[in-house]
């Protein structure tokens, strides 16, 4: 991991211990000092995804943030919660029906 993903995950791992204590991308950029980018730090999102995708680090998202997955039923919502969100990214990005 590089410099900002071992920053992230020493946040992550004081602040965002299971599903009950799932922190806002926002407040970890905040925290750690990143620059505003996009409507909820699309760096911080693109380092948690790349930890995930391809450091195998156990970090799931929901409504209410990231968080640490502790077990099995927090890894599950997790999955779940990807799947939905990636439905409805795919579907925002399909232009509109138009007849004529």
């Amino acid at each position: 991991m590089n410099d900002e993903q071992v920053a992230i995950w020493n946040f992550l791992t004081a602040n965002a211990d299971g599903r009950n204590n799932a922190i806002h991308i926002s407040d970890v950029a905040n925290s750690l000092g990143f620059p505003p980018n996009g409507t909820n730090n699309d760096d911080v999102r693109r380092l948690i995804t790349d930890m995930v995708m391809n450091r195998n680090r156990p970090i799931g998202s929901c409504s209410d943030g990231v968080f640490l997955f502790t077990n099995e039923e927090e890894r599950e919502e997790a999955a779940r919660f990807v799947e939905r969100r990636t439905k409805a990214g795919v579907i925002r990005t399909i232009n509109f029906y138009n007849p004529n």
